[in-house]
């Protein structure tokens, strides 16, 4: 294990006094030469946005000296220019003074001496080791160089071409050399204390630029982190702050990109549209540093504050006696960072200032200069309750009160006009007798297109319940209140599974190709943070009690719920519990080991669930659950006469719990690949009990045939032994405790 770098005062003091001098190579390579090579989107954007943030991260250093190269600059990235400065540095620094080289481009394999070769504008594919900046010649120069602190940073192993809903990766072997890269710098940090190396991810990956962030993703957070999210309580940004920032932030955007992708998935299929998208494989930031050491990058800089919020929300209540709008508002405001506008029927506001507020919102970034896309992405959110009708004209309206109306092609305009991303919620109190309106309708009016960054969530409410929609949106919301947020993707899986077994009639729309649309941006952490994951190599002491009674080793299940790997976490639970119960041939838990499961291994596996994902899943949480919903009657008496009424009882049950822990989505099980595996999944919707046998899923017509509903019942009495067999172990952990599915 790389043990976690150690900073000093004296080091930030040689570079603030200009005893030591900060020396910065910068490289981005957009375009080749070479048409074999291809060209990329961001890397020449990665390199001047870096060299930016370092600029002003190091603005307190007086000895600095920063030589860059990118397609924008003055120096070209050519093989002679980048040479010549290497040799600079290494003939002119002194002991005290810290060197940090910076690459974008391609990294590719010399197939004859597998040398790796750093892409340079000029280099040719078929003479790489003549015309390439071979790695090695790099780290020999800075063996040369008297710099203690040295910091090389790789974001080499980029997909060309490459957009959210693009290409996904290069097939030309030469193009991923990461293996090599790690091992040749693992080999260069055992000569050097001081070494330090980052790379944007692990073997086997590649970096994937996102046109939302106008950057790759990995130096995208290397700029914000220098930026100061990555700074410690003292201001200072050193190299393994920095590392342990992007690690969490990246790892966070490529599973909310997957989130996203999945969703649009599930609408094209919806749609008949075989045209699916591949979800993003994992890019794993890398840090490779060996004894302990200190890297200053800079220190925390002034932000100076955007006058115009990049984050606009508008409320439209439209029924005179709710509340639930209003907390809705608060919560916008605080977990969500919006800047809100609260707008109710009872102010006795005219049409005129309804539209004008509307207006207001959607259009607040269309009409600024500012097009830096390394801030946050502009966002609006408008909520709207009101009645939808038709004119005698034809014209679909939404109501909001007795002389305000919205017409759909108005908003329609409107919404074509925004630039910004958009998140437009329609809640529908159906009007008792109005039949011939439809809310779907207003779903597919109001989009805009597969590339455009919105969601569009629009539901139909029953009279009798016209609060029932909002207090679910709340809901939601409070459970996505945590550190990784909440994305429009999550928002519409978590809708989908409480929506699941209501009269309230359910819509939605994802589009956007240019990013991630953020309900609730998670939240940033910091140096000095507590982390609730650890990057893989981060060593840290750890008092989670991993015992067992048979010698079960919970280590690896410990480490995946750290770093919230939830479907690997799931399936080395169902290999422990086999384990355990010395049923692994069999690959199934019976009614007996089940009766007999060991206690200690049961609360060990319970409590780390619980523990990791802050009382939202664990099998105690699921028997909270049940126990507030189990019953002994059945309500369907021919089915109970045919199989009996405890059979029927708790085949209902069963299907009542699955579908309130989202293993189940309207009259459909869902399959085990199709589970929730990010932390927006329903409370309880893990671990799956995949240690024991598969119900037989049998369903004609609508109806639970006696068969299948025998089937179902066996497989829960199952679930219901390892819910008892919780209590009696008397298993009750603190965690669990907090949480009340009521």
């Amino acid at each position: 294990m790389c043990p976690v770098g150690v900073r000093t005062s004296h080091s930030t003091h040689a570079l603030e006094t200009g005893v030591a001098k900060l020396w910065l190579l910068l490289v981005g390579v957009n375009q080749y030469e070479d048409e074999q090579i291809p060209c990329l989107h961001y890397s020449a954007l990665d390199c001047q946005g870096l060299g930016e943030a370092l600029n002003a991260a190091t603005q307190a250093f007086p000895q600095k000296e920063v030589m860059i190269y990118h397609d924008f600059a003055s120096q070209q990235p050519k093989l002679e220019n980048v040479l010549t400065s290497l040799r600079q540095i290494a003939a002119a620094t002194k002991p005290i003074d810290t060197v940090l080289f910076y690459f974008s481009g391609h990294g590719m394999l010399d197939p004859l001496s597998q040398q790796v070769v750093l892409c340079l504008q000029d280099t040719q594919k078929e003479k790489l080791i003549d015309t390439g900046l071979k790695l090695q010649e790099v780290l020999q120069l800075l063996e040369s160089c008297s710099a203690q602190q040295q910091l090389v940073v790789l974001d080499a192993c980029h997909s060309g071409g490459m957009t959210l809903l693009g290409a996904r990766g290069e097939t030309d072997a030469q193009l991923n050399p990461t293996l090599e890269l790690v091992e040749v710098l693992r080999q260069r940090a055992v000569q050097r204390k001081g070494f330090y190396a980052l790379l944007s991810c692990d073997r086997g990956q590649q970096s994937w630029e996102f046109p939302q962030l106008g950057h790759g993703v990995f130096t995208y957070y290397l700029i914000q982190g220098l930026k100061g999210e990555a700074a410690d309580s003292q201001g200072v940004i050193e190299a393994d702050g920095l590392y342990r920032y992007v690690y969490h932030q990246t790892l966070t955007y490529i599973d909310k990109a997957n989130q996203q992708l999945r969703v649009i998935n599930q609408l094209k299929k919806g749609r008949g549209d075989n045209s699916i998208h591949s979800e993003y494989p994992s890019q794993t930031p890398k840090r490779i540093v060996e004894g302990v050491g200190e890297v200053i990058l800079g220190l925390k800089s002034k932000k100076i504050e955007s006058t115009q919020h990049p984050r606009q929300a508008l409320v439209v209540e439209g029924l005179a006696k709710s509340k639930t709008s209003l907390a809705l508002s608060k919560i916008l405001s605080t977990a969500g960072s919006f800047e809100v506008n609260y707008w109710t029927v009872r102010g006795k506001n005219p049409q005129s200032d309804v539209r004008k507020a509307i207006q207001k919102c959607l259009l607040s970034q269309s009409f600024t200069e500012s097009t830096n896309t390394a801030e946050a992405a502009a966002t609006v959110l408008l909520y709207l309750r009101g009645q939808i009708q038709e004119t005698e004209q034809g014209e679909a309206v939404l109501v909001l009160s007795d002389d305000i109306v919205i017409h759909r092609s108005w908003l329609r305009k409107q919404l074509r006009r925004c630039r910004s991303q958009q998140i437009i919620v329609l809640d529908c109190p159906v009007e008792q007798g109005v039949g011939n309106v439809s809310v779907r309708d207003w779903t597919e009016e109001l989009q805009l297109g597969l590339d455009t960054g919105q969601c569009l969530i629009t539901a139909a409410v029953p009279p009798h319940e016209s609060e029932r929609f909002a207090t679910i949106l709340l809901e939601t919301l409070n459970q996505g209140t945590q550190r990784t947020g909440l994305t429009a993707a999550g928002w519409i899986t978590q809708l989908q599974m409480q929506l699941a077994q209501t009269d309230i009639n359910f819509y939605f729309w994802l589009s956007g190709s240019q990013g991630i649309i953020e309900v609730l941006p998670g939240k940033t952490l910091f140096a000095g943070d507590s982390l609730n994951e650890q990057p893989e190599d981060a060593s840290s002491p750890t008092l989670d009690d991993l015992s067992s009674e048979v010698g079960i080793d919970y280590t690896h299940l410990r480490d995946l719920l750290q770093a919230q790997r939830w479907l690997e976490a799931d399936q080395e639970t169902t290999t422990l519990m086999l384990k355990v119960a010395g049923r692994e041939q069999q690959r199934y838990l019976d009614l007996d080991s089940l009766k007999n499961f060991i206690c200690k291994d049961l609360y060990t596996i319970n409590h780390l669930w619980v523990s990791y994902s802050h009382g939202r899943f664990g099998f105690s949480v699921q028997h909270r659950i049940w126990q507030s919903m189990k019953g002994n009657s059945a309500t369907d008496p021919v089915l109970a006469l045919m199989i009996g009424s405890a059979k029927v009882a708790a085949s209902e049950t069963c299907i009542d719990f699955v579908n309130r822990v989202g293993w189940r989505l309207k009259d459909s099980w869902v399959d085990y690949d199709n589970l929730i595996w990010q932390g927006e999944a329903p409370i309880g919707h893990l671990p799956y009990v995949g240690f024991i046998e598969q119900a037989w899923r049998v369903k004609v017509l609508g109806v639970w045939e006696w068969h299948s509903a025998i089937a179902t019942a066996s497989w829960w009495e199952l679930c219901v032994t390892l819910f008892s067999r919780l209590e009696t172990c008397k298993i009750v952990d603190s965690i669990a405790d907090d949480f009340n599915p009521d």
